[in-house]
């Protein structure tokens, strides 16, 4: 997961998940000038930031695995909201 702001400037700050020797982080990164937050947007900056530590704390996102193959097998169609209809084929591109 990563989260965006961008600034009424158009200057973005990209909030991902990442990893660091192993260990799950938060990357920030900003356009030079730096980002603007308006204060009515705070919570939704620190609901952003919870929302990618815990995806940094799960671990990478799950990754079809295609070539036709059973989507039960599928570690991102077992957890998708949408499960594809039946025969049940993952629809990812095999890698």
């Amino acid at each position: 997961m990563t989260y965006h702001h961008r600034d009424h400037d158009g200057d973005l700050l990209t909030i991902s998940a990442s990893s660091d020797n192993g260990h799950p982080v938060l990357l920030f990164a900003a356009t030079p000038a730096g980002v603007n937050v308006p204060l009515d947007r705070i919570e939704e900056l620190v609901a952003g930031i919870r929302d990618t530590a815990r995806q940094a704390a799960a671990g990478p996102n799950p990754q079809h695995i295609g070539g036709r193959a059973n989507a039960e097998d599928c570690p991102a169609c077992a957890v998708s909201p949408t499960p594809p209809p039946y025969p049940f084929i993952c629809p990812g591109d095999a890698s």
